[in-house]
């Protein structure tokens, strides 16, 4: 039964895609002038996990990795034009109404050893900068920067944000327990960091709703990264803070143009929701 829901709504996917595809077909020539407009309103924010050389860790896929794909990522972007900044300064941006063409996002999830030992160095070489999103039960363990770390990278620019306390799923826990994952984060990120002040929040595998969003507000946090796929334009922000689109980025075996794939799905699929065609939406069926 699982198997052929499963089937199901991939084949829903593929439709979706292949239905925006003949879309694009059928309108040719407009809709190319149209989409090369459009990629100069908003800018994507790209997820990351861990970026290292790990030994003795069962890493997934996923989520780590190797060093030199990362810096041909970041040798890419800046040869295209590309500023690479946080989150913050997009959404500051985006408020404001400022020019967001070729301006890109980068966020880094769960606050890896690594992103302090590796991606800071390569950030700095490339005069980069990006948000890292941080669990607060997890901080300084084997695998985690500690505060020391985290407080050289707040010293470097980058930003500081929120993965909630314990990384519960914020969709699915009992509502009582928000006010810990998120009120409790916040202030003891500020308690620990000479007070820093959080304001950008990252949800544990895309997890939210309605009563999640609401709790974000009441605590304090101005902004928030979804896992749904799209581009982040002056529209989207003031309609939805809460709901900010950022694309994954893994080492999906292609190298750098594996990268431009993922880079241009933000672009395409934002595009493709301006004509009513939301991919996220038959995405969220399959995940929950």
């Amino acid at each position: 039964m699982i198997k052929k829901l499963c089937y199901g709504v991939l084949a829903l996917l593929l439709l979706a895609v292949v239905g925006g595809a003949g879309a694009w077909f059928v309108n040719g020539q407009r809709w190319q002038e149209e989409y090369a407009a459009y990629r100069k309103t908003g800018a994507p924010v790209l997820m990351y996990h861990a970026v290292g050389e790990e030994e003795g860790v069962e890493w997934p896929a996923s989520l780590l990795m190797k060093p030199a794909l990362f810096e041909s990522h970041l040798r890419y972007l800046k040869e295209q034009g590309y500023t690479i900044v946080t989150v913050e300064t997009l959404a500051h941006r985006l408020e404001k109404g400022e020019s967001v063409d070729k301006y890109v996002a980068l966020s880094f999830d769960d606050g890896y050893k690594n992103n302090h030992g590796v991606v800071l160095p390569l950030l700095k070489k490339y005069d980069a900068k990006g948000s890292f999103f941080v669990i607060n039960k997890e901080m300084g363990d084997k695998l985690h920067m500690n505060e020391a770390e985290i407080k050289e990278m707040i010293a470097a620019g980058m930003e500081l944000g929120s993965h909630t306390y314990s990384h519960g799923p914020l969709g699915k826990i009992d509502t009582k327990y928000l006010v810990w994952e998120l009120d409790t984060s916040r202030y003891w990120l500020k308690k620990k960091f000479d007070g820093y002040i959080v304001r950008t929040l990252a949800y544990p595998n895309g997890s939210y709703n309605p009563t999640v969003v609401a709790a974000a507000k009441k605590y304090g946090f101005y902004r928030a990264l979804t896992g749904h796929v799209g581009l982040n334009t002056a529209a989207t922000y003031a309609a939805a803070p809460m709901e900010m689109y950022r694309v994954t980025v893994a080492d999906d075996g292609n190298g750098l143009e594996g990268f431009k794939k993922r880079l241009e799905q933000a672009y395409f699929f934002g595009f493709l929701q301006t004509k009513g065609l939301d991919v996220n939406i038959i995405r969220d069926i399959f995940i929950h």
